[in-house]
């Protein structure tokens, strides 16, 4: 999306930076692609993460070139210091996907300048779902990842058995895949659950297939900085469970198609999805509701408006320093 909101009119050269790499490989393509690899200097820098902001601190070649960097959520959820503090320090222009990823950063580290909050955007879906024809399915997306607990696998499962007592043909699909997808589904077996099915990794098509599908996307993460599934799922008319106090309270305020559990106990999570899966004519409504909100403020070219505004200043400045 952010080459897209600059391509118009700029020209955008894309710089990968595989992680699998050697760190000194990375660093010295980096290098050679800033100055010594017979390519344009760049007039300005957009680091898509802290860490590679890193790169600006070390490489000789970049330290003259105006930079901004893009804070995303876990990863500035914790102390800065050395090198990321730096690059931090000395961006022209800080930019973060939500108000809730900056507070979080601020929390660990009060100096961060100034931050432009700019959320992101979804591609806009012409043909909504009817959420009042979909069964009683709940649907989770999302990596699923011992480091990552906080996405709530474990949580929508606890409170499954009491969700099933109330909308007995209710049913729960997990899409994503990761390190801790073994453990969850050794833990249905044990616990003879039913109602649950794994679905591994699936393609963009066949996700929003069963966004198609279902009649409410549990979310409830503690660790997003945007939740980007969510939105999606918003933007076909479907309902969102999210947690009291994370972003998805800040994106979809009350009465915009959310539901919020207080937290991730299992009661808390079930009494907030029964009434939806329950009711399909909620459901509906609520779907609604959150895919308005999406059509106001969270399709591509809000972000590309949001961004290019953010940007705007930046820009000027550099114009006038080239001119």
């Amino acid at each position: 999306m952010i080459v897209s909101a600059l391509g118009t009119d700029h020209e955008i050269l894309l710089w990968e930076h595989p992680p699998f790499w050697p760190r000194w490989l990375r660093i010295s393509t980096i290098a050679w692609r800033a100055g010594w690899g017979g390519l344009k200097r760049p007039d300005l820098v957009i680091y898509d993460h802290v860490h590679l902001a890193v790169l600006h601190t070390v490489v000789p070649t970049l330290r003259e070139i105006p930079y901004a960097v893009f804070l995303h959520g876990v990863e500035v959820w914790q102390p800065l210091a050395g090198r990321r503090r730096a690059a931090l320090l000395g961006a022209n222009l800080l930019l973060t996907n939500s108000a809730t990823t900056e507070l979080g950063a601020r929390r660990f580290n009060p100096w961060l300048p100034e931050v432009k909050v700019t959320w992101l955007g979804v591609p806009g879906q012409p043909q909504p779902v009817d959420v009042s024809l979909s069964p009683p399915v709940g649907l989770m997306v999302g990596r699923i990842l011992g480091i990552e607990r906080y996405k709530g696998h474990d949580a929508v499962i606890s409170a499954w058995p009491i969700i099933r007592a109330a909308v007995a043909e209710a049913k729960l699909m997990i899409v994503g895949t990761g390190n801790d997808e073994a453990r969850l589904r050794q833990r249905v077996r044990d616990e003879r659950l039913e109602g649950i099915e794994f679905c591994g990794r699936l393609s963009d098509a066949d996700r929003d297939a069963l966004y198609r599908k279902c009649r409410l996307l549990l979310f409830p993460s503690k660790g997003e900085g945007f939740g980007l599934a969510g939105v999606e799922a918003a933007s076909y008319g479907v309902p969102l469970l999210g947690l009291k106090g994370t972003v998805t309270a800040e994106l979809f305020p009350e009465g915009t198609g959310v539901v919020l559990a207080r937290d991730l106990d299992a009661d808390s999570i079930a009494q907030t999805a029964i009434p939806v899966l329950a009711d399909a004519q909620l459901a509906a409504r609520t779907g609604q509701a959150a895919r308005e909100r999406v059509q106001a403020v969270f399709l591509q070219e809000h972000f590309i408006q949001r961004f290019r505004q953010a940007l705007s200043p930046l820009l000027e400045g550099i114009s006038r320093h080239l001119a």
